[in-house]
């Protein structure tokens, strides 16, 4: 039967070149020809996609051993013809290439930008849905994205609309995908592990798509941050997520609320340096301790020590390098180093006694250094002279308090 089909497959190119030759010589009115084109393209694609026997992606299994027996082997049958791949090399090429030039040929208007974009939309849906293989389904599924991204950004600008407004028609459809990637990604084949992953880059990709386009209106950006971190928020309580997962979708959520809140920040003109460096570094210590509290081995380094360095290095950075006093800063960054000295040493972390303890260190440096002319030069000298006289009549129980200091803090976690 293959046989004598392939003269039929073999004609279907050079038909499908002729229906808009002939739709041409009739005098057809546009759009009837690139809509025809269209509608080859496509038939051709959803063809190739739901013609064959249905393969699962997740159902191979391993070849079972031949096991020696005394009877003679079957008679080996006819092999099965592969019936699928001459037809899907020769529908495949026909529907790409007659599908994007249709599309092409109707984007001259806006209503048929819409209307091609939107057959697109249902066709690739219906390749995902009912594809005879598992990485068929999985590309059905990507370019319903891809359509429905282009349908819901175009639209918006085909009313006349302004492109921020592009941006939050993305975002509708971002959310659905991503909140619909586990259910996807079952339907595309159990155990077929790409799936899921794709669909959820894509979800992520559709929403960086939606902030590009708001990026000019610094507001409306910090909207479909706030709106994206509530979506992916959604993810977490969800029954069958990984631990890794969740750890993965909390970041993404937290980062997209920590980056809506600096952009009204700039949008309202804040200058204040801690407006955007304290909300990161709550976040971040958040995320530490709660790692710190579930994960064995971790030690407070890399759990601590990025939230530490958010919260009090860009303040101690101002206070050393500005000319301005800044009092309240140098206050309250030496009131936080404190607080971080005395919590990681009632919890034995390390992290933040050295960040602390550094921050205080520099703090006390720099305080000096602006007060040496307050005082007389002898009060130093006397300061000083009465620190050498304590140190060298009790250095030998300094040395073992300094010593006993060094291992306690070296025993921190």
């Amino acid at each position: 039967r293959l046989g004598r089909a392939l003269p039929g497959l073999a004609a279907l190119p050079f038909a499908a070149a002729a229906l808009p030759v002939l739709l041409v010589a009739a005098g057809a009115p546009w759009p009837t020809v690139p809509a025809a084109v269209l509608l080859t393209g496509v038939a051709a694609l959803l063809l190739a996609a739901l013609a064959g026997p249905a393969v699962a992606g997740a159902t191979r299994t391993a070849p079972v051993p031949a096991v020696e027996t005394s009877l003679p082997a079957p008679a080996a049958g006819p092999p099965a013809p592969l019936a699928g791949s001459p037809l899907k090399l020769v529908t495949v090429p026909v529907g790409v290439v007659w599908t994007g030039t249709g599309l092409v040929g109707l984007l001259a208007t806006r209503a048929g930008t819409l209307a091609g974009l939107a057959l697109l939309v249902v066709a690739a849906a219906v390749v995902g849905a009912a594809g005879r293989r598992a990485e068929i389904r999985l590309l059905g599924w990507l370019a319903t994205v891809t359509a429905a991204t282009c349908l819901a950004v175009t639209a918006p600008l085909a009313a006349g609309l302004p492109t921020r407004t592009a941006g939050f028609a993305a975002l509708a459809v971002a959310v659905p995908v991503l909140l619909a990637a586990p259910l996807l990604g079952r339907r595309v084949g159990r155990g077929f592990s790409p799936a899921r992953g794709a669909m959820e880059a894509a979800a992520q990709a559709v929403a960086l798509v939606a902030l590009l386009l708001t990026a000019a209106a610094p507001r409306h950006a910090a909207a479909v941050c706030v709106l994206w971190g509530a979506a992916v928020a959604l993810r977490l309580p969800r029954r069958g997520e990984s631990t890794a997962g969740r750890w993965a979708l909390a970041g993404i959520a937290g980062g997209s609320e920590l980056l809506g809140a600096w952009l009204l920040l700039a949008a309202g003109g804040v200058v204040l340096l801690e407006a955007y460096t304290v909300p990161a570094a709550g976040l971040a210590l958040l995320a530490g301790v709660v790692a710190l509290r579930t994960r064995e081995g971790l030690t407070s380094w890399p759990a601590l020590g990025p939230g530490l360095a958010a919260g009090l290095l860009p303040s101690l950075v101002s206070v050393l390098a500005a000319p301005d006093p800044q009092p309240w800063r140098r206050l309250l960054l030496g009131v936080a180093a404190l607080v971080a000295v005395l919590a990681g040493a009632t919890r034995r972390w390390q992290a933040p006694v050295m960040v602390g303890g550094g921050t205080l260190t520099l703090l006390a440096l720099h305080e000096l250094a602006r007060n040496w002319d307050l005082l007389p030069r002898w009060v130093y000298l006397g300061l000083g002279g009465l620190a050498l006289i304590a140190l060298a009549a009790t250095y030998e129980r300094r040395r073992r308090d300094l010593a006993r200091l060094r291992a306690a803090v070296g025993r921190m976690g």
